[in-house]
């Protein structure tokens, strides 16, 4: 018993030993977090004030960027608006075709458009609807359009129950809606045989010399006769009708054939004299200059500047009659325009 009572009390002494040694440590332990703690806030507040301080430095720096920026939209938004002005007040006071003529320029050096007539009874859906499609065709002496038709295409079964019909074609150098093009409404009609269908017949081949099916059996000749409108839409905010009276008169221009080999070789040799063209006659300074067709008084161009693309219309000093005259003109504006840049 009394052993027992040894051991009790010995351990009653460990425990009471042991427990001040173990709060102890949960206190090291509990300090060693709230150092921790502490510290962690201290670089937490560090960086922040870091970070606060960065912000502050950087900020004059980046309002003077947007500001330059800003100056700089600014700058390039009023530098595009001159121009343009520039050029629409060139443009305002610029010789060029009438409206009639240019609509002959554009059905005498074409030789396919958009062909629409209405669907005869037998067409089924289609039967009173306009009917378009790409047709090859020619212009005759007077610049109306002849077509080789076989019997088996929509277009002439259509024709023979109603010749109604419009023929659209765009300049030979149109990419999108602020190019030229005419539309000619009329009706269509079979041309007679004999001497008007050789007549018809060697005009076609002159403009489509390996059309070789227009002797088959199946195809026939037919002509819009009867004009009653023609539409032309010039380029940007140039548009207007012509009268059947006004296209008749208008005479096919000398020149404008000549444009793709003329605009070829100026824009591939002569780029830099095009731009110095334009600021001696325009008064503006351009990054590229692209001529793009001729007629007898002047020179069709896009001008490009900081991406943005602009018509430019050059008139010759005076009308060209041919070639030769065209070259001339060329040549003549070229060395008045360098004459000018040398003198500055």
């Amino acid at each position: 018993a009394s052993l027992a009572r040894a051991r009790r009390r010995a351990t009653r002494l460990g425990i009471a030993r042991a427990r001040p040694r173990a709060r102890a440590a949960r206190g090291a332990r509990d300090g060693v977090r709230r150092h921790s703690a502490a510290r962690a806030d201290s670089m937490r507040a560090t960086l922040a004030r870091s970070l606060v301080a960065r912000a502050a430095r950087r900020a004059p720096g980046r309002a003077r960027s947007r500001r330059a920026m800003s100056r700089a939209r600014s700058a390039s938004d009023a530098g595009a608006e001159a121009l343009a002005e520039a050029l629409a007040r060139h443009e305002s006071r610029a010789a060029r075709l009438s409206f009639a003529e240019e609509a002959r320029v554009i059905l005498d050096t074409n030789g396919c458009g958009a062909l629409s007539t209405l669907g005869n009874q037998r067409a089924g859906v289609l039967a009173g609807f306009p009917c378009g499609s790409v047709a090859a065709y020619a212009s005759d002496e007077d610049g109306l359009p002849i077509f080789a038709l076989s019997a088996l295409s929509q277009h002439a079964r259509d024709a023979r129950e109603n010749g109604k019909a419009t023929l659209t074609v765009t300049r030979a150098e149109f990419e999108d809606v602020s190019d030229g093009r005419v539309s000619m409404s009329g009706i269509l009609t079979e041309v007679d045989a004999g001497e008007a269908t050789a007549r018809a017949r060697a005009r076609y081949l002159a403009r489509h010399p390996g059309a070789f099916w227009v002797d088959f059996g199946d195809f026939a000749w037919y002509k819009m006769t009867e004009v009653v409108a023609i539409r032309i839409v010039g380029g940007f905010a140039r548009a207007g009708s012509v009268t059947v009276e006004e296209y008749a008169n208008a005479r096919p221009d000398p020149v404008a054939a000549f444009s793709a080999p003329v605009c070829g070789h100026m824009n591939a040799d002569h780029g830099d004299s095009l731009r110095d063209v334009v600021k001696h006659y325009v008064g503006v300074d351009v990054d590229s200059v692209e001529m793009r067709s001729i007629d007898a008084l002047g020179m069709n161009c896009r001008v490009v500047k900081d991406g943005e693309k602009y018509a430019c219309r050059l008139p010759f000093e005076s009308a060209a009659t041919g070639r030769k005259e065209v070259k001339d003109q060329i040549v003549l504006m070229t060395r008045n325009a360098a004459a000018a840049a040398n003198a500055q």
